[in-house]
């Protein structure tokens, strides 16, 4: 069997996996406890009723006494030992032995004993009836539930029993047999939706950390990116002796080590929108400091009042990855953003020269997972998608250009279905979607 390659997201998910399964299972396995229970009380009960049925059968009247105890005793508690095992198959089909030998052991249990222990035996009947409902598909359960009841009433009639105790014992069957299905069909059934909740769960966990890494790459990355770019150039500026410049510059890192950090406690403690208006601002301003020409066709202020706020902010989102990107994998001499509303939409670009595609994360298909899809531009495009926009990304010819379109008028969308919010995000000054309170700011 080939290896499955264990991931980093595996590794990281198997821990809270791990926990989510251990504390969904306790239910479970009590109320499987209590399944045995039953059955081993269905067991004594039925050992009970065959002990002094079997001092009656012929063998019974010349056998000495303790042997009379001692053979429906020992043949119960084969059956009750068979009868976990078959329990065994029906709870857990891949943990247990192959459905036709439990039911065919059952059914020895069930029917062999009988000639010698009196019809009182064939009470059992009931339990290999309840996993033939169980284990088999509903036609063949049907015809052989029948099949078993009939022969019940026949060997009832034939060991000379009168019609009273013959219906009795159908009546028996049919009740005893409809109450451990019943039973059995309640405890799988709550074993899938304990499994189903426990993956759930989980994927929320999964889904929580994406989000989180992509928060801390998108709200941190630019502010880094600034952070080598200034010393870089304060570096310089201290190579050529210019004093001043080199203090500026340092004051400018201070400034945006203050900034990650305030970023950093807003992905903690609750999620911070951004300003179109600001981060326009800001790529004006870094992109200047790199030597890049920066050429910015929008008014952020009527963007804001024609897309609203949630609009603006995956724009502005936008536009902090795409001046990272910039910064970070192009030789760029200029970079170009346009940003308009018109029929309904939002349409914004970013587009810059001095591109190597095999350099630029997302020149290929982000998508399809090709190699060059950054991380970065994945979480833009599922902020993009989240209020139901596409993103595209195109480079060639030294050119690279991301554009979004964005359709105003319709609420966000989250994992396919309608959400109030950007995917991933808090409600400001309100409840995370798992019911944890969380700051405003």
């Amino acid at each position: 069997m080939p290896r499955v390659r264990e991931t980093p997201a595996g590794r990281a998910a198997a821990p809270a996996g791990d926990v989510v399964r251990s504390a969904s299972s306790v239910a479970v396995r009590r109320l499987t406890v209590f399944t045995h229970v039953v059955f081993l009380v269905v067991a004594v009960g039925l050992t009970v009723t065959v002990v002094p049925a079997a001092a009656e059968t012929p063998w019974g009247r010349s056998a000495p006494h303790a042997l009379v105890v001692a053979v429906p005793v020992v043949a119960a508690l084969v059956a009750a030992v068979v009868n976990l095992v078959v329990l065994r198959s029906a709870l857990a089909p891949r943990g247990g032995p192959p459905r036709a030998v439990s039911l065919l052991s059952m059914a020895v249990v069930a029917y062999v004993p009988a000639p010698l222990l009196g019809v009182d035996w064939l009470a059992w009947t009931a339990v290999l009836a309840c996993f033939l409902v169980v284990l088999l598909p509903v036609r063949v359960a049907a015809v052989l539930y029948a099949g078993g009841l009939l022969l019940q009433l026949g060997l009832w009639r034939l060991a000379g029993e009168d019609w009273g105790a013959t219906i009795f014992a159908g009546v028996s069957y049919v009740a005893t047999s409809f109450l451990l299905v019943v039973l059995l069909r309640a405890l799988t059934t709550y074993q899938e939706l304990e499994r189903a909740r426990a993956e759930l769960a989980l994927a929320e966990v999964l889904r929580e950390r994406v989000r989180v890494s992509r928060d801390l790459h998108d709200l941190l990355g630019r502010n880094l990116t600034a952070v080598s770019l200034k010393v870089e150039l304060a570096r310089r500026h201290q190579r050529a002796g210019r004093e001043e410049a080199l203090r500026t510059e340092l004051d400018e890192v201070l400034a945006l080590s203050h900034a990650a950090a305030t970023d950093l406690r807003a992905l903690v403690t609750g999620y911070r929108a951004l300003s179109l208006e600001s981060e326009l601002a800001a790529a004006r301003r870094l992109l200047a400091d790199a030597g890049i020409g920066c050429e910015v066709d929008a008014d952020p202020q009527a963007l804001v009042t024609e897309a609203g706020p949630e609009v603006s902010e995956v724009a502005a989102w936008v536009v902090r990855e795409a001046t990272t990107n910039v910064l970070k994998h192009a030789r760029a001499t200029v970079c170009r953003i346009s940003a308009h509303v018109g029929d309904g939409e939002l349409r914004l670009t970013v587009a810059n020269d001095g591109v190597d595609a095999a350099r630029v994360p997302g020149s290929g298909h982000p998508e399809r997972g090709e190699q060059g899809a950054g991380s970065g531009l994945l979480g833009v495009r599922e902020r993009v998608r989240g209020v139901g926009g596409r993103m595209d990304v195109q480079s060639g010819g030294g050119t690279f250009v991301l554009g979004c379109t964005v359709p105003l008028g319709r609420p966000p969308v989250q994992d396919g279905r309608p959400d109030g919010r950007p995917p991933g995000s808090r409600t400001r000054g309100g409840r995370h979607p798992g019911g944890r309170k969380v700051g405003s700011r």
